[in-house]
This record gives structure tokens, sequence and C-alpha cells, in this order.
């Protein structure tokens, strides 16, 4: 098994046409050599190609103005692609330093020590996802207070509330269950699973509609909250769910946002959590 999921010259050639307007070969070529990566065009093409097939990201080559852009009508969530990517290179710098002894830990406060817990086993979790194969696990539960060995196949990686879940159907069972990946020890990829994937992608799509991780049988439907300026500030740099659509303000300072959502929990509690009580009505 490769140590790295996303090999640190494919990092810098997503992140380099992110980041920049329509770069040519030579410019990423040049730029991969200020990073100590001396390769030739047809490595770089090789490269891109990879990349539209490995990690979902359609790479465009746009004739007329001699340059590659990512193509996000076409691209797997390129939001989500860097955000993960970026987590992975924090853990990576994180990993490194510990074994060279390093004090980088000295420069940082973790608000919630669980939160980072786990994170090395991100990158083997995709692995085994991406590939299609069994995970093996310890896991603990907090509710039951109970320890036990798991054998699942994955299909989801999900961030909620600063922490990470795999999704997936455990052996002997005929549904999706959730595992907080910071309550796992011991874990490795195993061999190839049988199961079959698109017998639980309507389990699997729930996932998209809701917030947090309590998904039901309930459709989504559309939920409008009438907010003001100080909260739309809050939800325009953290939305709360993908279909968060903000509304211009009115007179008196406040916006209707829309959501399509199927209620649960998490979301009845998010919403009491960051909004005035007077929103209550509204859900």
């Amino acid at each position: 098994m490769a140590s790295h999921i996303i090999p640190s010259r494919i990092q810098f050639i997503i992140q380099f046409i992110n980041d920049h307007k329509l770069p040519s070969k030579p410019e990423m070529i040049e730029f991969l050599k200020n990073k100590d990566f001396n390769i030739s065009t047809r490595t770089l093409e090789r490269d891109i190609e990879r990349i539209r097939s490995d990690y979902g990201l359609e790479i465009v080559y746009n004739k007329a103005e001699n340059g590659y852009y990512i193509d996000n009508d076409k691209s797997v969530k390129v939001e989500s692609f860097f955000k993960f990517l970026e987590i992975v290179s924090i853990a990576d710098i994180f990993s490194e330093s510990l074994l060279n002894s390093n004090k980088i830990l000295e420069y940082v406060s973790f608000d919630d020590s669980k939160g980072f817990k786990g994170i090395q086993y991100l990158k083997e979790i995709l692995l085994a996802i991406s590939q299609h194969k069994k995970l093996y696990f310890t896991h603990e539960n907090f509710t039951a207070n109970t320890i036990k060995e798991y054998v699942i196949t994955p299909f989801l990686l999900k961030e909620y509330e600063n922490r990470w879940y795999v999704i997936g159907v455990p052996e002997g069972y005929n549904e999706i269950r959730t595992f907080g990946v910071d309550r796992l020890t011991k874990l490795c990829i195993g061999k190839t699973s049988k199961l079959n994937k698109k017998s639980y992608y309507r389990q699997i799509e729930k996932f998209d509609n809701i917030i947090g991780l309590d998904f039901n049988d309930k459709e989504p439907t559309y939920i409008r909250l009438q907010v003001n300026g100080l909260h739309i500030k809050y939800m325009k740099s953290l939305p709360l769910h993908h279909s968060q659509i903000i509304h211009s303000e009115n007179e008196n300072g406040q916006c209707f946002v829309d959501f399509l959502l199927a209620p649960n929990y998490e979301l009845r509690t998010t919403i009491k959590n960051i909004l005035s009580d007077s929103l209550k009505k509204y859900l």
C-alpha cells in the first residue's frame, strides 16, 4: 500500500491549477522545478491524466488561452476535495514532525483534542473506499461502553462538527452504520469486498440531504429561515449545508436563507444553538 493517497507532486499540480488563472504547461513545470520536481512535459501530461482518472477532477485545456483549469461541473465537489487535501497535508506535517522529535505541537492549541484523534487513519480509509476494500478496526462505543472488532465495507467519509466518520456496511449486517474515526484503533485495510455498493446507494444518498449523521426516511423539504446580519456573516463563512441559499437583505438588515433538507435532530439542534429563539417558528 502506498504511503500517500495523493503524492506531493500531484497535490502541487492540482493546487497550482486551482490557484492560478489558466496556467500553461511551462508555468507548471517551472513551479514544480522550484518544488524540487524536475519533470518533462510528457510526465506532466501523464500526471494530469492521472488526476482526471484517479481523483475525479476534470482538468481541461483551454486552447485559446493556452492554459488549464478545473471544470467544476464535471468534477467531484472541488471545495470538499481541497478541504480534505488540506487536512491530510496537516496530518502529514504532524506525523513527520512527531517522528523527527520536532516541537511543532508547542505552537498548536487544540480546542478539542478528540477532533484531531484518528486523523492519521483518513488516508487509509479513503484508499479503502476508492479501491472497494474492506476495513478492519476496533471501535469503542461510548454509549454502550463497549469495545468491539469490526470488518466493514466503507462507502463514505463524512465530517461533522470537526469530527470524521466512516460510513459503511459491517459484515453480517444489511444496512449502513456510522463509526467515529476518533474512536477507532488498530485500523488496517483488507481484501477487496464482494459487497455491491449499488444496493446501498439509496441509504448513502440520504446523507446529502441532511445536516449531521441522523439520516431517516423523510423526504427533503424546503426550509426558510429569516436571519439577522450577524448570523448571516457566520453562515456565509461556514454554510450549514450545501443547499444553502442566502437572499438579499431587507430594510431591517435581515435575510431569508433557504435550504433543501430532510429535517432531523441535528438540524433542529444546530439552528437552536446558533440562532435566536425567535427563529424557531420557521422550523
